[in-house]
């Protein structure tokens, strides 16, 4: 893929977006991975090139949520390693899996997680009324197996942490983004360096993509504390199915 004047204006307007939505509602992968694909990245190089640009994007959240005392250290490393155990294994398989198939995968994941995450389905219970003092062995194999997916396709990662972590922790949704900005960023780290070394990154274009993720984890952090984030949501929901439909046609 030749680079170009346009192609830099793309990836650092997607790189304010993401950032953005993930520091609110999380999820935007399911934006930017299709965009990138249509684009002209081979798929793999794709998810390698999203996650390695969303990393700056991810450490401005995290930074200012801290300073704004949304982020419960306590949990956020006591889930760190199960977390970033499973996204190492996710990782490694989504090193070696053929474009065509992740391709497919993704538009399938897409559209499952628009549908479940627009349901209100709540299968597990109510939260505990405060968070336990330590991850137990449902927990640990739980956000092993959430960080796994993160490693592996990550579409929809945001709603799947936010879940987990309300049901672990009981906590209000603006100390959960905070802990799953936390742990996004670790295993964002991990996987893209990972992908970087197999040569699944477009450097110029993640570096495009990171420095507009610097305004755009800055922008949501502000704006998390005066707006609700359900309109993130639904505008993610309906493009997610959109953008599915037309990955699958373009492998027809």
């Amino acid at each position: 893929m030749d680079f170009s004047l346009f192609h830099a204006v793309v990836f650092f307007a997607l790189g304010v977006a993401v950032a953005f939505i993930n520091s609110l509602a999380g999820g935007a992968s399911a934006l930017s991975l299709p965009i990138m694909i249509l684009l002209g990245l081979p798929p793999t190089v794709a998810n390698g090139t999203n996650r390695f640009g969303m990393t700056i994007g991810i450490l401005s959240s995290v930074f200012n949520m801290r300073r704004h005392g949304y982020l419960r250290m306590d949990i956020a490393k006591a889930l760190l390693p199960p977390t970033l155990l499973g996204a190492a294994c996710g990782t490694i398989i989504a090193i070696f899996i053929s474009d065509s198939h992740f391709q497919m995968l993704l538009a399938f994941v897409m559209v499952a997680v628009a549908i479940m995450s627009s349901m209100g389905i709540d299968p597990l219970g109510k939260p505990p009324s405060a968070p336990p003092a330590k991850p137990g062995a449902k927990a640990f194999l739980g956000f092993s197996a959430v960080g796994f997916y993160g490693g592996f396709l990550q579409v929809g990662m945001g709603f799947i942490q936010i879940f987990a972590l309300r049901k672990y922790s009981g906590l209000d949704l603006k100390h959960v983004n905070g802990i799953k900005n936390f742990l996004s960023l670790w295993f964002l780290l991990l996987s893209s360096i990972v992908f970087f070394l197999a040569g699944k990154v477009i450097l110029w274009l993640a570096l495009c993509m990171a420095f507009g993720g610097v305004i755009g984890g800055y922008l949501g952090s502000k704006f998390q504390h005066k707006h609700d984030q359900i309109w993130i949501k639904r505008i993610i929901q309906a493009s997610s199915i959109a953008l599915a439909v037309k990955l699958v046609v373009n492998l027809l």
